[in-house]
């Protein structure tokens, strides 16, 4: 995913621990891809404020939000949280949001059909919403009618960018053109300018 001939100097790190750690706000953007684990109040601390002080926050699936439930601050930061999917992938369109089809990290893409978990989950009206799903009325489920769902976002977070994508699962999800295009965008905007 990311463009490594564009000069971009890359840290890995495979511990939650690596947000206490210097100087967070020193990096533009943070990937982050940790499910289902927490942030202690200082690892959330340090990268909260980080982005705020204009640290871009990226990323997509359960790495971004199906994590840190317990985590007031970053849930606030991000916009949005995982609750539930359907067992298994599942296919399904995604439908970009025609108000923002003008917006950088969309531009230029259409509709386009996935096979992948499908995300229901909460978000808040500060996130702007760049395309979106719908969970359709089964059988099996309790709801009666078409429920749409987001599927990428944006927000500002103080001077920080935030960018979330649900699509993701896995690395075939990453290889379809749109989903592929509408990540790296993304990633290339919240990313400190």
């Amino acid at each position: 995913m990311a463009d490594f001939d564009a000069g971009h100097t890359i840290t890995f790190a495979d511990d939650l621990a690596v947000y206490e750690q210097g100087d967070l706000a020193s990096y533009d953007l943070i990937v982050q891809c940790w499910s289902m684990g927490s942030l202690t109040p200082s690892q959330e601390a340090a990268l909260v404020a980080a982005v705020r002080a204009g640290t871009g926050f990226a990323g997509w699936h359960g790495g971004v939000i199906g994590t840190c439930v317990g985590n007031a601050a970053y849930l606030r930061m991000v916009g949005g949280r995982f609750l539930w999917h359907p067992d298994g992938p599942r296919r399904y369109r995604v439908s970009i949001v025609p108000q923002q089809a003008a917006h950088p990290i969309v531009a230029g893409l259409s509709d386009f059909e996935v096979d992948t978990e499908q995300y229901w989950l909460l978000s808040d009206a500060a996130n702007t919403t760049l395309a979106t799903c719908t969970f359709q009325p089964e059988p099996t489920m309790p709801w009666d009618r078409p429920t749409d769902m987001p599927v990428a976002w944006t927000r500002q977070w103080g001077e920080g960018r935030v960018f979330v994508c649900t699509l993701g699962h896995d690395t075939a999800d990453l290889a379809v053109p749109p989903v592929r295009t509408m990540i790296h965008r993304g990633l290339a905007w919240a990313a400190r300018p």
